[in-house]
């Protein structure tokens, strides 16, 4: 190889290893604007939503279990909610149930991974960057809550509408947090539409990144949460099943104190 060609192909060498570095480097600066995107949002109705909706169906699923074990140990009608066994036993349930839940919903990090593949898919460098400097100014953080509010009247929605939420006993203080925590969060996000300093939510609202931001955000996010909900739901009577041991020796207690 001449001297030419060598520096050709060194030439070129660089210029590769500059495009991969500068790849990387717009990589690593869109993660960072995604992180900060996701920071702007606050969530915590949708979470005490779900909390509630989850530990209904723990409840569900540990009375049938009791319901079964009493049956099957031919406990007679004294096995029943009024009972103190029956209460421990519920109660001893009832606390794994509510630790695997804050596990896989409530702390939320199964969500971060997807929310920032979502947004890196949907949006480009400079859309996250106009993004951000929208949601940081004034108006712009009443629309995130606007945001935030819209996947949490969502994810209402989709439990109702499907008939999955119940009254049952027993999820009264988490039905009476979801509901203070939703209708604090309905006041704080209410702004006027006809200042005129709110010029540039109108505009941000109508505009082709606004009307794709709040899609993304709140039909795609709300379907995340909402598959998530079904799947930790549907799991819950397999895992309350799978802990009938634990309540044994409260069901053996009983069977003495009535034989």
């Amino acid at each position: 190889m001449n001297v030419a060609a060598r520096v050709v192909v060194l030439v070129l060498a660089v210029l590769a290893n500059s495009a991969v570095l500068a790849a990387a480097e717009l990589t690593a600066e869109k993660q960072r604007q995604i992180e900060q995107l996701i920071e702007v949002h606050d969530l915590t109705t949708s979470v005490s939503i779900g909390n509630f909706y989850l530990k209904q169906e723990g409840l569900i699923a540990i009375r049938g279990l009791l319901t079964r074990l009493g049956n099957q140990d031919k406990l007679g009608p004294g096995w029943n909610p009024r009972d103190p066994q029956w209460q421990r036993a519920e109660s001893v349930l009832l606390k794994e149930v509510v630790e695997k839940v804050s596990q896989d919903f409530t702390t939320l990090d199964w969500l971060r991974p997807q929310w920032q593949e979502l947004d890196s898919r949907e949006f480009s460098a400079a859309e996250l960057d106009a993004l951000l400097a929208h949601f940081r100014s004034d108006v712009g953080r009443k629309q995130a809550m606007i945001v935030d509010h819209t996947v949490s009247t969502h994810v209402m929605a989709t439990l109702s509408f499907s008939g999955k939420l119940k009254d049952i006993p027993g999820i009264q203080e988490e039905r009476n947090r979801m509901q203070a925590i939703w209708n604090k969060e309905d006041d704080d996000m209410r702004f006027s539409i006809q200042d005129a300093s709110n010029a540039d939510a109108q505009r941000f609202a109508y505009s082709a990144l606004g009307k794709k931001y709040f899609v993304t955000a709140i039909l795609k996010l709300t379907g995340i949460i909402s598959r998530r909900l079904d799947d930790l739901a549907q799991a819950l009577p397999q895992q309350v099943n799978a802990r009938a041991e634990d309540i044994r020796p409260l069901l053996q207690e009983f069977k003495s104190g009535h034989g």
